[in-house]
């Protein structure tokens, strides 16, 4: 159960995600998530670096590949624990994008906190969902 409700949330969030870099763009998107972090802590700096044409069309080009990722997952969620492999899949594909945001983090130097956050989701999300995913017992083939 606790399976079931991670992935429907992660895959909400990419669809709602995805849907507002595409629509209103990633300045915009991000300044709302920054925004929200700094209820939570006040000291988080202003969020910049999202704007300008280059990052503006490469960030709603992706958007359409993060909402797909969120139908993909909301797919997966109706058929568990059929699709339990791609489940898996789809969870290392994400940890894998966390692995990104560190590779960038030591490339290139910190990014703003709310990357960070996103960052530490996308390390310890995953690894966690994966041995729940085998609480149960090996899944069947896709």
């Amino acid at each position: 159960m606790v399976l079931r409700i991670a992935l429907s949330l992660l895959g909400l969030a990419a669809l709602l995600i995805g849907g507002m870099i595409f629509v209103i763009g990633p300045d915009a998107t991000g300044q709302i998530f920054a925004a929200a972090l700094r209820v939570a802590l006040p000291e988080t700096p202003q969020l910049d670096g999202l704007v300008g044409a280059d990052v503006d069309s490469e960030m709603r080009f992706y958007a359409v590949l993060w909402m797909a990722y969120g139908g993909v997952a909301m797919w997966v969620v109706r058929a568990l624990p059929k699709r339990m492999n791609l489940l898996r899949a789809m969870l290392g594909v994400f940890w894998l994008g966390g692995v990104g945001r560190v590779l960038s983090y030591f490339a290139v130097g910190a990014p703003h906190p709310l990357f960070l956050v996103l960052m530490w989701v996308e390390i310890a999300l995953p690894p966690v969902l994966i041995a729940l995913s085998y609480q149960g017992g090996k899944a069947p083939s896709d």
